[in-house]
């Protein structure tokens, strides 16, 4: 089935935090044949730290994003991660994979991500923002999802790859190894 194109139900959102292998789950989901979107799409232009966006979304851009939603198997990425909660009210049958990985590192890559985008040092969010975001972001999506069966908590970095994602899915292992994009380009 590697590479095929087909609708998938149910819908898959990748909902971990920047930095913490959301581009290796989106390949590994094109692999398995499900068309996605990983595109930092948001109703307007991100000129600000996307961080900040997910708080002030008015009712008529919730319902661009559930339209666009149902143009995909996957979605990942901003503004999804922000979007949890709308989502799973929208798709009640969908699954959500939380990816994490160490604090420290996803502060790190984070920096290093911005720094190469442009952003000025002085303009950087702190070390301690980051992991602070990253954590508060943690125990939100935690508690909405505790004891849920669709969902899934999943480390590339520490080796989690095609038996764990394709075990919560319901797919067969494809022969190929897990994709690790973006490895060492922010490190």
């Amino acid at each position: 089935m590697t590479g095929e194109m087909r609708v998938a139900t149910p819908k898959v959102f990748g909902i971990g935090m920047f930095k913490t292998g959301l581009t290796s789950l989106g390949e590994a989901l094109r692999l398995l044949g499900y068309r996605y979107s990983a595109e930092e799409w948001y109703h307007g232009k991100i000129i600000d730290d996307p961080w900040d966006l997910h708080s002030g979304i008015s009712d008529d851009h919730l319902q661009v994003l559930i339209a666009r939603a149902r143009d995909y198997d996957a979605l990942i990425d901003f503004p999804w991660m922000f979007r949890f909660r709308e989502m799973d009210a929208a798709f009640p049958d969908a699954r959500f994979i939380y990816t994490v990985r160490d604090p420290e590192r996803v502060a790190k890559s984070h920096r290093n991500h911005r720094r190469q985008r442009g952003t000025r040092e002085e303009d950087l969010p702190s070390r301690e923002r980051i992991i602070g975001r990253y954590r508060e972001h943690g125990e939100l999506v935690r508690r909405h999802f505790a004891g849920r069966k669709n969902f899934l908590i999943m480390d590339v970095e520490a080796g989690a790859g095609w038996a764990t994602l394709c075990g919560f899915l319901g797919e067969p292992v494809p022969g190929i190894a897990f994709p690790w994009a973006n490895r060492g380009i922010y490190q």
